[in-house]
This record gives C-alpha cells, sequence and structure tokens, in this order.
C-alpha cells in the first residue's frame, strides 16, 4: 500500500468508528435513558480529522465540487492555462491554511486549551488535523503541478435524458 492509501483506510476507519458512536449514543439513549455527552463529542473529533486526512485524495480523484461552464466554453489551450492556474492556487491556499492552521495549533497547545464539554480534550488534537490535511492537500496539488498533464474533462459531457 502507498502512503495515500494508509491514509485514506486510516480516515475510513475513523468514519467507521464515528458511525459505530453514533449509533452507541442512539442504543444508549432510546434503550437505557443514557446520553453521555462523549458519545456526541467524540465522533465530531473522530470525523473531523477523517475529512481533513482525505483531502489531498479527493482533489487528486477529481472529487471535489468544481464549476466548469466558462470553462469549457474557452478553447483548448486556454483551459490547460486555466487547469495550471487552479493546481497553482490550490497549492498556495493549502500552503497558507497549512501555515494558519499550525499557528492555531500551537496556540492552543501553549496556553493548554481543552474543551469545555466532558471528553476536557485537548484542543490540539483537534486543530492539529487542519494543518495535517492541508499539508497533504499541498503535496498533491504540488506533485500534481510538477507532472503537469492536461486532462480536458470538459469534453466529457453527461448524456442527454431523454423525456
Amino acid at each position: 500500500l502507498g502512503f495515500e492509501q494508509v491514509v485514506e483506510n486510516f480516515a475510513a476507519i475513523l468514519t467507521g468508528v464515528s458511525a459505530v458512536l453514533i449509533f452507541v449514543g442512539i442504543v444508549l439513549r432510546n434503550l437505557f435513558d443514557l446520553s453521555p455527552s462523549w458519545v456526541v463529542e467524540a465522533p465530531i473529533y473522530t470525523f473531523a480529522w477523517a475529512v481533513f486526512l482525505v483531502l489531498g485524495g479527493t482533489f487528486q480523484r477529481g472529487l471535489h465540487l468544481g464549476l466548469d461552464v466558462i470553462v469549457a466554453s474557452l478553447p483548448l489551450r486556454l483551459r490547460r492555462a486555466f487547469a495550471l492556474f487552479c493546481l497553482l492556487a490550490m497549492a498556495a491556499t493549502a500552503a497558507m491554511l497549512v501555515w494558519l492552521g499550525a499557528r492555531l495549533t500551537y496556540e492552543q497547545y501553549a496556553i493548554g486549551a481543552i474543551s469545555n464539554t466532558a471528553l476536557k480534550m485537548p484542543l490540539y488534537t483537534v486543530t492539529a488535523a487542519m494543518p495535517i490535511g492541508f499539508a497533504l492537500l499541498f503535496v498533491r496539488a504540488v506533485v500534481d503541478i510538477v507532472t503537469f498533464r492536461y486532462r480536458d474533462t470538459t469534453a466529457i459531457a453527461p448524456p442527454e435524458a431523454s423525456l
């Protein structure tokens, strides 16, 4: 397995843990009239980590949201230039968010910030997902810039719906 696959598998495990915790919370609440607050909090943290960890893989596969109505009408050469510009913008945005996320994580660590909930989690353990996830996205964007080959996805039109 490659590094990206390991990261995605870990994110899938975290998503599964979130689902199990939510199910446990439902069972505890409905069958035993118990509602521990950690059952609400823990899935949020595990799911947040999962989301940030798969940013790079989502971008690599082109599964992110994109609007290409205007871009599709451009000549191929301009579409190629725009695609490269988007990769550069993605790398710059990811780098900025790595920096900001790392600062926030460090500040929370430095002041000893903890969640104001039952788990009393150190907040840096949660916010660390942001700079790590965006660092993975940054690396993916840089790899895509270095190995840039334009794939014209606008040429693939969805089939017309027949009435």
